[in-house]
């Protein structure tokens, strides 16, 4: 047979111009090889407890299929010659893969057509290490797969690292099987639930030669992996069919994207690795690019969608279970889920309209300054409302850019797929209706691509710090939303409030509510427990909150720091209703038991001291019912 190493197939030449990436990957195609070295047989052969492979079925449909070893155990898999691998699977009703045995079977060997196309993937998930395969069954007695190329390079960075273990206890049964799904029909609601918690998919496509190409480009199967955090496949609500998988930045081959692009077919297949049920899935299929595939999904312009037009769910199948006590370790290069625009919630929000210009900035310190946005009256938006001690997600693409492409940044992993979203507390205060204009209260963080262009406008400014600027050109963000529940409420405040540095924003927009609420009763009692490197500008913060804040609001305010000899002001006012303490060192464990009985506990810091301060917490007697922990933005 021939081997399709004359160039890229008409497909992925297709979605390689649409992604741009033709000119960087036009000489690329030599990668796909004729035979496996030996370290590649050495893996298929002594590493693996399974493999996904592509079967097509007898309407040329392609299906991601599940092969294992009996038992789940390793060594299913021999390699008689560089070119050839020998699978003894273990297979289950309901697998696809078993129409083509019986086909086969049926024809006695002699049912050459691509329907004996066949495409695998070795991977393993303790490593991230994957190679792909793909050729012709040659024989099933037992299933041979001969193999014609070999594409040696992919990328592993969206594998979900997990403990995978033989499980021979397995008994599949088959719940639900379609062949061919009604245009009126859904999928049943509990196989929705299963896609949306996914984080991994297996993915099987095809191409289909002509016959004038086809000595250059032959019919072959392709078979994929593809990971993200669970929740990144979506599902259509309105129609239950649609399957929407975004696409994340990777190799730049896109042989999936290229077989989808020329045939408009593919196959999806879902395993549960905590109970081994499987969904495999089936149907038309089409990649789409820019402007559309945002018209789809939020904040992401490149998506396959898929029309499902064929399942079979089949429940407790996989030979293989994640192993008992281990957890999964998410891939960090993984972007954050993204919504349809059809779904409630982050996927379409309420205030999408609306846009925030930088008006004015104030660098503090070296890397901590407070930016003032206005928002614009919009015809036709929601009134933009937002609780003290809530956030605001804002998307800087528009004026930032899209990051330039790199394949892997293990220094960084969030360079890739760098949305240009962002996420920050609001640290002023809005609770008389409408914002109109909001603060946020910035640490610049290192070689960060948003908080480093916002403090570049301060640099470029060179004003002393302290000083207002406004910016010589326009800053422009679209507001994605408003989000959090760690607001303050509109009872009265019996409460525990510890910060860890900048984690004290939202407190300071809490602060600031208190000052300007009109209060009928009832006493405010607030201990704020601060850790800080810098105690004298976290002071300068909140010295004119306090000197707003009404004589009946009883406060406390407890700074621990590291640093030496910090004294407090002495112009600093000091009610009967207000008291400042400054204590060297950490938090001590004693605190807890002093402050905490009776309050209601907010915690905002980085993960480490907000861990540190629940367990100390939790040793005071403190029930995690009180507690409530903010997501450091």
């Amino acid at each position: 047979m021939a081997v399709a190493l004359h160039g890229w197939h008409p497909g992925e030449v297709a979605i390689q111009r649409h992604l741009g990436f033709a000119d960087a990957v036009s000489d690329s195609w030599p990668i796909v090889a004729r035979s496996m070295p030996d370290q590649h047989r050495l893996f298929h052969t002594s590493n693996l407890n399974f493999i996904p492979v592509t079967a097509i079925d007898k309407h040329g449909r392609p299906w991601a299929s599940i092969m294992a070893g009996p038992g789940g155990e390793i060594g299913f898999v021999t390699s008689p010659s560089r070119q050839t691998l020998s699978i003894v699977a273990s297979l289950w009703d309901g697998d696809p893969i078993l129409e083509t045995v019986a086909a086969w079977m049926k024809d006695s060997g002699i049912y050459e057509t691509d329907n004996h196309l066949i495409a695998g993937l070795g991977i393993e998930f303790s490593t991230r290490r994957r190679n792909k395969f793909a050729g012709r069954i040659d024989d099933i007695h037992p299933l041979g797969t001969r193999i014609f190329d070999l594409k040696s390079i992919n990328c592993p960075k969206y594998i979900n690292v997990r403990k995978l273990v033989p499980f021979a206890h397995a008994r599949p049964k088959i719940i639900y099987q379609v062949e061919h799904l009604q245009p009126s029909q859904r999928l049943p609601q509990d196989l929705v639930d299963f896609i949306l918690n996914a984080d991994t998919i297996f993915v099987g496509s095809i191409y289909k030669s002509q016959k004038s190409t086809a000595s250059q480009f032959p019919s072959h199967a392709g078979m994929n992996a593809r990971g993200g955090l669970p929740g990144f496949l979506r599902v259509s609500p309105s129609d239950g069919r649609t399957i929407v998988l975004p696409d994340y930045s990777g190799n730049r081959f896109v042989s999936s994207l290229g077989n989808i692009e020329a045939t408009g077919l593919v196959g999806f297949t879902i395993v549960s690795f905590t109970t081994g049920d499987v969904l495999y899935m089936t149907g038309t299929a089409k990649n789409i690019i820019g402007q559309e595939a945002l018209k789809i999904m939020k904040k992401h312009a490149a998506i396959t969608v898929m029309q499902v037009s064929g399942f079979t769910f089949v429940k407790d199948a996989l030979p293989l279970r994640q192993q008992a006590g281990t957890s999964v370790e998410r891939s960090p290069y993984s972007p954050k889920v993204k919504y349809l625009v059809e779904e409630s919630g982050e996927g379409s929000s309420e205030n999408a309209d609306y846009k925030a210009v930088l008006d004015s900035a104030v660098q503090l310190s070296e890397n901590l300054a407070v930016f003032k946005f206005k928002v614009p009256p919009h015809k036709g938006s929601k009134r933009l409302e937002i609780r003290p001690g809530q956030a605001v997600v804002l998307d800087f693409m528009d004026w930032i850019g899209p990051p330039k492409y790199q394949h892997m940044s293990n220094a960084k992993p969030s360079l890739i797929n760098d949305d240009r979203i962002r996420t920050w507390t609001v640290s002023s205060a809005h609770e008389d209706g409408e914002a109109s204009w909001f603060e946020l209260t910035m640490r610049e963080l290192k070689n960060g691509a948003v908080t480093g262009a916002l403090f570049d406008i301060l640099r470029q400014s060179n004003t002393q710090y302290g000083t207002p600027i406004t910016p010589r050109k326009p800053v422009v963000a679209e507001v994605v939303g408003i989000t959090g529940d760690f607001y303050l409420r509109q009872n009265n405040v019996n409460a525990l409030w510890v910060a860890g540095g900048i984690g004290i924003t939202p407190f300071l927009s809490m602060l600031s509510a208190l000052s300007t609420r009109n209060r009928s009763g009832g006493c405010d009692s607030i201990t704020l427990a601060l850790a800080t490197k810098e105690p004298a500008l976290m002071v300068d913060l909140l010295r004119p909150l306090l000197a707003h804040l009404a004589s009946d609001i009883r406060i406390v305010i407890d700074i621990f720091t590291h640093v030496n000899g910090f004294q407090l002001p002495e112009d600093i006012t000091q009610r009967e209703s207000q008291r400042l303490f400054i204590h060297h060192g950490r938090i001590p464990a004693e605190y807890w038991i002093k402050t905490a009985e009776n309050k209601n506990v907010l915690i905002c810091g980085p993960g480490g001291f907000g861990d540190s301060a629940t367990e100390g917490l939790q040793a005071a007697g403190v029930s995690l019912e009180r507690i409530q922990r903010e997501g450091f933005y």
